[in-house]
Protein backbone atom coordinates (compact mmCIF):
# COMPACT_ATOMS: atom_id res chain seq x y z
CA UNK A 1 0.00 0.00 0.00
CA UNK A 2 2.88 2.65 0.89
CA UNK A 3 4.43 1.42 -2.60
CA UNK A 4 1.39 2.54 -4.56
CA UNK A 5 0.75 5.96 -2.19
CA UNK A 6 4.47 7.02 -3.34
CA UNK A 7 4.26 5.68 -6.44
CA UNK A 8 0.75 8.18 -7.04
CA UNK A 9 2.70 10.91 -5.05
CA UNK A 10 5.28 11.09 -7.79
CA UNK A 11 3.01 10.73 -10.74
CA UNK A 12 1.10 13.51 -9.68
CA UNK A 13 4.32 15.46 -9.16
CA UNK A 14 5.57 15.25 -12.98
CA UNK A 15 1.78 15.86 -13.86
CA UNK A 16 2.16 19.39 -11.42
CA UNK A 17 6.06 20.47 -12.80
CA UNK A 18 4.39 20.34 -16.83
CA UNK A 19 1.59 21.72 -15.93
CA UNK A 20 3.33 24.64 -14.54
CA UNK A 21 6.24 24.72 -16.63
CA UNK A 22 3.71 25.02 -20.14
CA UNK A 23 1.94 27.29 -18.35
CA UNK A 24 4.76 29.48 -17.72
CA UNK A 25 5.81 29.26 -21.07
CA UNK A 26 2.15 29.71 -22.49
CA UNK A 27 1.65 33.37 -20.73
CA UNK A 28 5.15 34.12 -22.07
CA UNK A 29 4.04 33.09 -25.51
CA UNK A 30 0.94 34.54 -25.09
CA UNK A 31 1.48 37.47 -23.82
CA UNK A 32 3.95 38.43 -26.26
CA UNK A 33 1.60 37.80 -29.07
CA UNK A 34 -0.91 39.95 -27.61
CA UNK A 35 1.54 43.13 -26.84
CA UNK A 36 2.26 42.81 -30.76
CA UNK A 37 -1.07 43.19 -31.71
CA UNK A 38 -1.99 45.58 -29.89
CA UNK A 39 1.65 47.72 -31.02
CA UNK A 40 2.39 48.06 -27.01
CA UNK A 41 5.95 46.38 -27.33
CA UNK A 42 7.95 49.16 -26.66
CA UNK A 43 6.46 50.23 -23.57
CA UNK A 44 6.83 46.77 -22.60
CA UNK A 45 10.19 45.86 -23.58
CA UNK A 46 11.28 49.44 -21.74
CA UNK A 47 9.75 48.69 -18.46
CA UNK A 48 11.42 44.92 -18.08
CA UNK A 49 15.26 43.72 -18.64
CA UNK A 50 15.18 40.85 -20.40
CA UNK A 51 12.85 39.09 -22.60
CA UNK A 52 12.82 35.41 -24.56
CA UNK A 53 14.25 35.88 -27.96
CA UNK A 54 11.87 33.48 -29.44
CA UNK A 55 8.82 32.96 -27.26
CA UNK A 56 7.34 30.30 -30.11
CA UNK A 57 10.83 28.35 -30.19
CA UNK A 58 11.31 28.43 -26.64
CA UNK A 59 7.36 26.85 -26.05
CA UNK A 60 7.91 24.03 -28.39
CA UNK A 61 11.39 23.33 -26.48
CA UNK A 62 9.35 23.00 -23.06
CA UNK A 63 7.18 20.86 -24.71
CA UNK A 64 9.95 18.41 -25.91
CA UNK A 65 11.66 18.84 -22.26
CA UNK A 66 8.44 17.77 -20.94
CA UNK A 67 7.85 15.06 -23.29
CA UNK A 68 11.56 13.45 -22.53
CA UNK A 69 10.89 13.55 -18.98
CA UNK A 70 7.45 11.58 -19.22
CA UNK A 71 9.88 9.23 -21.42
CA UNK A 72 12.32 8.64 -18.61
CA UNK A 73 9.43 8.39 -15.92
CA UNK A 74 8.29 5.49 -17.93
CA UNK A 75 11.25 3.41 -18.64
CA UNK A 76 11.74 3.36 -14.99
CA UNK A 77 8.11 2.83 -13.62
CA UNK A 78 6.89 0.44 -16.55
CA UNK A 79 9.68 -0.35 -19.31
CA UNK A 80 12.90 -1.36 -17.29
CA UNK A 81 11.75 -2.42 -13.30
CA UNK A 82 14.48 -2.69 -11.27
CA UNK A 83 16.96 -2.78 -13.66
CA UNK A 84 19.67 -0.68 -12.26
CA UNK A 85 21.28 0.76 -15.24
CA UNK A 86 18.35 2.04 -16.76
CA UNK A 87 16.89 3.81 -13.48
CA UNK A 88 20.86 5.45 -13.21
CA UNK A 89 20.63 5.93 -17.01
CA UNK A 90 17.31 7.58 -17.10
CA UNK A 91 18.08 9.79 -13.82
CA UNK A 92 21.23 10.90 -15.32
CA UNK A 93 19.02 12.43 -18.30
CA UNK A 94 16.28 14.07 -15.71
CA UNK A 95 19.52 16.32 -14.36
CA UNK A 96 20.01 17.06 -18.29
CA UNK A 97 16.74 17.84 -18.69
CA UNK A 98 16.38 19.97 -15.55
CA UNK A 99 19.14 22.08 -16.65
CA UNK A 100 17.93 22.60 -19.88
CA UNK A 101 14.27 23.60 -18.26
CA UNK A 102 16.05 25.80 -16.05
CA UNK A 103 17.64 27.26 -19.14
CA UNK A 104 14.51 27.80 -21.23
CA UNK A 105 12.52 29.64 -18.01
CA UNK A 106 14.78 31.39 -16.76
CA UNK A 107 14.94 29.54 -13.65
CA UNK A 108 11.40 30.94 -13.66
CA UNK A 109 10.47 27.38 -12.34
CA UNK A 110 12.70 25.01 -10.49
CA UNK A 111 9.97 22.55 -9.21
CA UNK A 112 11.28 19.82 -11.66
CA UNK A 113 14.22 19.49 -9.44
CA UNK A 114 12.05 18.78 -6.58
CA UNK A 115 10.69 15.73 -8.70
CA UNK A 116 13.88 14.52 -9.48
CA UNK A 117 14.77 14.87 -5.93
CA UNK A 118 12.09 12.37 -4.89
CA UNK A 119 12.95 9.92 -7.43
CA UNK A 120 16.44 9.96 -6.04
CA UNK A 121 15.66 8.93 -2.60
CA UNK A 122 13.19 6.09 -4.27
CA UNK A 123 15.70 4.91 -6.41
CA UNK A 124 18.91 5.36 -5.55
CA UNK A 125 20.84 2.91 -3.23
CA UNK A 126 21.60 3.65 0.04
CA UNK A 127 25.38 4.28 -0.33
CA UNK A 128 24.50 7.25 -2.79
CA UNK A 129 21.49 8.20 -2.16
CA UNK A 130 22.47 10.95 0.75
CA UNK A 131 25.30 11.93 -1.99
CA UNK A 132 22.11 12.58 -4.63
CA UNK A 133 19.82 14.36 -1.72
CA UNK A 134 22.87 17.54 -0.65
CA UNK A 135 23.32 17.58 -4.73
CA UNK A 136 19.44 17.95 -5.22
CA UNK A 137 18.76 20.22 -2.65
CA UNK A 138 22.01 22.26 -3.78
CA UNK A 139 21.12 22.49 -6.84
CA UNK A 140 17.02 23.48 -6.19
CA UNK A 141 18.64 26.36 -3.55
CA UNK A 142 21.17 27.56 -6.21
CA UNK A 143 18.38 27.88 -9.29
CA UNK A 144 16.25 30.21 -7.12
CA UNK A 145 15.44 32.95 -9.72
CA UNK A 146 15.79 35.28 -6.98
CA UNK A 147 18.89 34.75 -6.10
CA UNK A 148 20.13 34.47 -9.49
CA UNK A 149 19.03 38.00 -10.89
CA UNK A 150 20.74 39.37 -7.78
CA UNK A 151 23.63 38.29 -10.45
CA UNK A 152 22.70 37.67 -13.79
CA UNK A 153 19.27 39.41 -15.36
CA UNK A 154 16.75 36.57 -16.50
CA UNK A 155 13.44 37.34 -17.97
CA UNK A 156 10.08 37.38 -15.27
CA UNK A 157 6.88 35.49 -15.73
CA UNK A 158 5.74 38.36 -12.99
CA UNK A 159 6.43 41.18 -15.55
CA UNK A 160 4.13 39.04 -18.71
CA UNK A 161 1.61 38.65 -15.96
CA UNK A 162 1.62 42.56 -14.86
CA UNK A 163 0.64 43.26 -18.67
CA UNK A 164 -3.13 42.04 -17.89
CA UNK A 165 -6.09 43.83 -15.59
CA UNK A 166 -5.55 43.67 -11.80
CA UNK A 167 -8.35 40.62 -12.10
CA UNK A 168 -6.33 38.72 -14.23
CA UNK A 169 -3.11 39.07 -12.20
CA UNK A 170 -4.68 37.98 -9.86
CA UNK A 171 -5.52 34.56 -11.03
CA UNK A 172 -2.38 34.11 -12.88
CA UNK A 173 -0.55 34.65 -9.96
CA UNK A 174 -2.76 32.06 -8.27
CA UNK A 175 -2.52 29.85 -10.56
CA UNK A 176 1.33 30.17 -10.65
CA UNK A 177 1.89 30.26 -7.37
CA UNK A 178 -0.36 27.42 -6.58
CA UNK A 179 1.15 24.80 -8.63
CA UNK A 180 4.74 26.06 -7.34
CA UNK A 181 3.12 25.42 -3.82
CA UNK A 182 1.13 22.03 -4.78
CA UNK A 183 4.12 21.04 -5.99
CA UNK A 184 6.41 21.55 -2.97
CA UNK A 185 3.61 20.08 -0.98
CA UNK A 186 3.23 16.66 -3.07
CA UNK A 187 7.10 17.03 -2.07
CA UNK A 188 6.87 16.72 1.48
CA UNK A 189 4.34 14.12 1.22
CA UNK A 190 6.41 12.04 -0.46
CA UNK A 191 9.22 12.22 1.60
CA UNK A 192 6.33 11.47 4.65
CA UNK A 193 5.28 8.28 3.02
CA UNK A 194 8.96 7.04 2.71
CA UNK A 195 9.84 7.78 6.34
CA UNK A 196 7.01 6.13 7.20
CA UNK A 197 7.56 3.57 4.89
CA UNK A 198 10.89 3.19 6.21
CA UNK A 199 10.20 3.08 9.90
CA UNK A 200 7.77 0.24 9.16
CA UNK A 201 10.37 -1.71 7.02
CA UNK A 202 12.62 -1.21 10.63
CA UNK A 203 9.96 -2.17 12.74
CA UNK A 204 9.39 -5.00 10.39
CA UNK A 205 13.19 -5.84 10.48
CA UNK A 206 13.14 -5.40 14.52
CA UNK A 207 10.40 -8.00 14.46
CA UNK A 208 12.02 -10.64 12.27
CA UNK A 209 15.41 -9.97 14.34
CA UNK A 210 13.67 -10.71 17.66
CA UNK A 211 12.34 -14.22 15.56
CA UNK A 212 15.73 -14.96 14.57
CA UNK A 213 16.88 -14.46 17.66
CA UNK A 214 14.66 -16.55 19.44
CA UNK A 215 15.07 -19.31 16.99
CA UNK A 216 18.90 -18.92 17.31
CA UNK A 217 18.31 -19.32 20.73
CA UNK A 218 15.73 -22.72 20.24
CA UNK A 219 17.85 -24.29 17.55
CA UNK A 220 21.44 -24.24 20.06
CA UNK A 221 19.24 -25.52 22.76
CA UNK A 222 17.95 -28.45 19.59
CA UNK A 223 21.48 -28.64 19.19
CA UNK A 224 22.49 -29.48 22.51
CA UNK A 225 19.42 -31.78 22.99
CA UNK A 226 20.43 -33.59 19.96
CA UNK A 227 24.15 -33.53 20.96
CA UNK A 228 22.81 -35.42 23.75
CA UNK A 229 20.95 -37.74 22.49
CA UNK A 230 23.51 -38.50 19.84
CA UNK A 231 25.65 -38.98 22.83
CA UNK A 232 23.14 -41.72 24.39
CA UNK A 233 22.40 -43.11 21.08
CA UNK A 234 25.99 -44.66 21.01
CA UNK A 235 26.24 -45.26 24.80
CA UNK A 236 23.07 -47.60 24.04
CA UNK A 237 24.95 -48.66 21.14
CA UNK A 238 27.79 -49.96 22.45
CA UNK A 239 26.12 -51.61 25.76
CA UNK A 240 24.01 -53.73 23.15
CA UNK A 241 27.57 -54.52 21.13
CA UNK A 242 29.25 -55.06 24.04
CA UNK A 243 26.56 -57.17 25.78
CA UNK A 244 26.01 -59.40 22.53
CA UNK A 245 29.63 -59.95 22.19
CA UNK A 246 30.79 -60.32 25.50
CA UNK A 247 27.36 -62.09 26.38
CA UNK A 248 27.77 -64.52 23.47
CA UNK A 249 31.51 -65.17 24.46
CA UNK A 250 31.29 -65.92 28.00
CA UNK A 251 28.63 -68.12 27.38
CA UNK A 252 30.22 -70.27 25.53
CA UNK A 253 33.51 -69.88 27.06
CA UNK A 254 30.82 -71.12 30.47
CA UNK A 255 29.17 -74.06 29.12
CA UNK A 256 32.98 -75.36 26.99
CA UNK A 257 34.51 -75.11 30.48
CA UNK A 258 31.89 -77.25 32.05
CA UNK A 259 32.15 -79.84 29.28
CA UNK A 260 35.78 -79.96 30.16
CA UNK A 261 35.11 -80.59 33.87
CA UNK A 262 32.70 -83.50 33.15
CA UNK A 263 35.40 -85.28 30.84
CA UNK A 264 38.29 -84.34 32.24
CA UNK A 265 38.82 -87.53 34.04
CA UNK A 266 37.95 -89.50 31.43
CA UNK A 267 39.41 -88.28 28.43
CA UNK A 268 42.57 -85.79 28.92
CA UNK A 269 42.94 -85.08 25.35
CA UNK A 270 39.11 -84.29 24.33
CA UNK A 271 39.33 -82.13 27.28
CA UNK A 272 42.71 -80.38 25.72
CA UNK A 273 41.01 -79.69 22.19
CA UNK A 274 38.22 -78.30 24.09
CA UNK A 275 40.14 -75.84 26.21
CA UNK A 276 42.04 -74.86 23.27
CA UNK A 277 38.55 -74.25 21.26
CA UNK A 278 37.41 -72.54 24.35
CA UNK A 279 40.97 -70.46 24.18
CA UNK A 280 40.14 -69.36 20.65
CA UNK A 281 36.64 -68.36 21.83
CA UNK A 282 37.54 -66.17 24.57
CA UNK A 283 40.46 -64.56 22.14
CA UNK A 284 37.68 -63.86 19.18
CA UNK A 285 35.49 -62.24 21.91
CA UNK A 286 38.19 -59.92 23.09
CA UNK A 287 38.86 -59.00 19.36
CA UNK A 288 35.31 -58.47 19.21
CA UNK A 289 35.18 -56.47 22.48
CA UNK A 290 37.84 -53.89 21.34
CA UNK A 291 35.89 -53.42 17.75
CA UNK A 292 32.85 -52.77 19.92
CA UNK A 293 34.48 -50.18 22.59
CA UNK A 294 36.71 -48.48 19.09
CA UNK A 295 33.28 -47.97 17.38
CA UNK A 296 33.68 -49.81 14.74
CA UNK A 297 31.87 -52.44 13.16
CA UNK A 298 32.47 -56.11 13.47
CA UNK A 299 35.04 -56.47 11.21
CA UNK A 300 33.43 -60.46 10.23
CA UNK A 301 30.59 -58.13 8.85
CA UNK A 302 32.82 -55.97 6.25
CA UNK A 303 36.03 -58.89 5.24
CA UNK A 304 33.74 -61.71 4.31
CA UNK A 305 30.61 -63.34 3.33
CA UNK A 306 27.81 -62.75 5.73
CA UNK A 307 26.24 -66.22 5.40
CA UNK A 308 29.78 -67.25 6.55
CA UNK A 309 30.02 -64.85 9.00
CA UNK A 310 27.12 -66.14 10.56
CA UNK A 311 28.44 -69.84 9.64
CA UNK A 312 31.68 -69.37 11.12
CA UNK A 313 30.01 -67.51 14.48
CA UNK A 314 27.57 -70.65 14.79
CA UNK A 315 30.52 -73.18 14.24
CA UNK A 316 32.60 -71.93 17.47
CA UNK A 317 29.75 -72.26 19.81
CA UNK A 318 29.23 -75.62 18.19
CA UNK A 319 33.16 -76.36 18.94
CA UNK A 320 33.07 -74.49 22.03
CA UNK A 321 29.68 -76.16 23.43
CA UNK A 322 29.00 -79.48 21.93
CA UNK A 323 25.66 -78.16 21.09
CA UNK A 324 23.68 -79.42 17.92
CA UNK A 325 22.90 -76.45 15.99
CA UNK A 326 21.13 -76.51 12.58
CA UNK A 327 21.36 -73.74 10.11
CA UNK A 328 18.97 -73.33 7.27
CA UNK A 329 19.43 -70.38 4.41
CA UNK A 330 16.65 -70.48 1.96
CA UNK A 331 17.09 -66.75 0.52
CA UNK A 332 19.64 -64.59 -0.99
CA UNK A 333 21.58 -62.48 1.94
CA UNK A 334 21.74 -59.17 0.13
CA UNK A 335 21.53 -57.23 2.99
CA UNK A 336 22.78 -53.42 3.84
CA UNK A 337 24.93 -53.32 6.49
CA UNK A 338 22.61 -52.03 9.08
CA UNK A 339 21.05 -55.19 8.10
CA UNK A 340 23.73 -57.52 8.58
CA UNK A 341 24.08 -56.50 11.98
CA UNK A 342 20.89 -56.82 12.97
CA UNK A 343 20.41 -59.77 12.21
CA UNK A 344 23.92 -61.10 12.92
CA UNK A 345 23.24 -60.02 17.11
CA UNK A 346 19.51 -61.46 16.77
CA UNK A 347 21.47 -64.92 15.95
CA UNK A 348 24.08 -64.79 18.16
CA UNK A 349 21.91 -63.21 21.21
CA UNK A 350 19.24 -65.41 20.53
CA UNK A 351 21.81 -68.95 20.52
CA UNK A 352 23.27 -67.44 23.70
CA UNK A 353 19.74 -67.25 25.51
CA UNK A 354 18.77 -70.70 24.07
CA UNK A 355 22.57 -72.41 25.88
CA UNK A 356 22.65 -69.92 29.09
CA UNK A 357 18.90 -69.75 29.96
CA UNK A 358 17.46 -72.43 28.34
CA UNK A 359 20.06 -75.33 28.57
CA UNK A 360 19.52 -75.78 25.30
CA UNK A 361 21.14 -78.92 23.42
CA UNK A 362 19.78 -78.45 19.81
CA UNK A 363 18.96 -75.12 18.12
CA UNK A 364 17.18 -74.49 14.55
CA UNK A 365 17.96 -71.29 12.92
CA UNK A 366 16.27 -70.93 9.45
CA UNK A 367 16.60 -67.35 7.39
CA UNK A 368 13.98 -66.91 4.22
CA UNK A 369 12.20 -64.36 2.23
CA UNK A 370 8.45 -64.23 2.80
CA UNK A 371 5.76 -61.66 1.67
CA UNK A 372 8.54 -58.95 0.73
CA UNK A 373 9.86 -59.53 4.80
CA UNK A 374 12.93 -61.10 5.23
CA UNK A 375 11.97 -64.13 7.52
CA UNK A 376 14.53 -65.18 11.07
CA UNK A 377 13.30 -67.83 12.85
CA UNK A 378 15.41 -69.14 15.59
CA UNK A 379 14.01 -71.99 17.80
CA UNK A 380 15.39 -74.47 20.35
CA UNK A 381 14.71 -77.82 22.24
CA UNK A 382 15.65 -75.78 25.83
CA UNK A 383 13.31 -75.51 29.07
CA UNK A 384 11.81 -72.14 27.96
CA UNK A 385 9.76 -70.16 30.18
CA UNK A 386 6.57 -69.84 32.22
CA UNK A 387 6.77 -66.21 32.26
CA UNK A 388 9.06 -63.98 29.81
CA UNK A 389 10.80 -61.48 31.34
CA UNK A 390 12.17 -58.38 28.67
CA UNK A 391 15.66 -58.34 30.10
CA UNK A 392 18.74 -56.50 28.53
CA UNK A 393 19.08 -59.18 25.64
CA UNK A 394 15.34 -59.12 24.52
CA UNK A 395 15.25 -55.58 24.74
CA UNK A 396 18.06 -55.14 22.35
CA UNK A 397 16.88 -57.26 20.29
CA UNK A 398 13.40 -55.60 19.84
CA UNK A 399 15.08 -51.99 19.45
CA UNK A 400 17.66 -53.28 16.33
CA UNK A 401 14.53 -54.73 15.05
CA UNK A 402 12.49 -52.19 15.58
CA UNK A 403 14.92 -50.07 14.23
CA UNK A 404 14.48 -51.44 10.43
CA UNK A 405 11.39 -50.73 10.86
CA UNK A 406 10.50 -54.52 11.49
CA UNK A 407 8.84 -56.73 14.13
CA UNK A 408 10.31 -59.21 16.45
CA UNK A 409 8.50 -61.89 18.92
CA UNK A 410 8.98 -64.69 20.94
CA UNK A 411 7.49 -67.66 22.01
CA UNK A 412 8.01 -70.29 24.54
CA UNK A 413 6.31 -73.58 23.78
CA UNK A 414 8.31 -77.06 24.60
CA UNK A 415 11.79 -74.75 24.37
CA UNK A 416 11.62 -70.89 22.74
CA UNK A 417 11.52 -69.74 19.49
CA UNK A 418 12.56 -66.23 18.47
CA UNK A 419 10.82 -65.07 15.19
CA UNK A 420 11.89 -61.87 13.44
CA UNK A 421 10.57 -60.25 10.47
CA UNK A 422 12.17 -57.03 8.87
CA UNK A 423 11.01 -55.56 5.52
CA UNK A 424 13.02 -55.80 2.74
CA UNK A 425 14.94 -52.66 0.44
CA UNK A 426 16.44 -51.84 -2.12
CA UNK A 427 20.24 -52.17 -2.00
CA UNK A 428 22.89 -50.73 -4.29
CA UNK A 429 25.25 -53.09 -5.79
CA UNK A 430 28.14 -52.26 -3.16
CA UNK A 431 25.47 -53.83 -0.20
CA UNK A 432 24.38 -56.43 -2.17
CA UNK A 433 25.84 -59.89 -0.88
CA UNK A 434 26.49 -63.27 -2.97
CA UNK A 435 23.27 -66.23 -3.09
CA UNK A 436 23.61 -68.34 0.46
CA UNK A 437 25.41 -71.59 -0.79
Amino acid sequence: MGNITIKKIRDSMLCINIIACLFIMLVILKTSRTICIYQEAVDFFNSIEKIPIKPDSTFILSILICTGFIVTHCIRQFVFINNKVSVYSTLFADIILNICMLKVTDCNYNGFILWLLANCIYYVENKWKYFAMIAGIFLFVFSSYDLITIYYPLFSIRNYISFYSKSTQNLLLFIYYGLSSVNLICFLLFCINVIQKQRGIIAVIHRLYKKLRNANTKLQEYADIKEKMGQMKERNRLTMEIHDTLGHSLTGISVGVDTCIAIMDKNPEKAKEQLQVISSVAKDGIDDIRRSVSMLKTDELDSVNFEDTIRNMLEKIKKATGIKIVFACNTRLNLAKDEQNAVFRVIQESVTNAIRHGEASRIVITLLEKNNNFDITISDNGKGCTQLKYGFGLSHMQERVKMLQGNIEFKSDRGFTVHALIPLREKTQNDKNPDCR
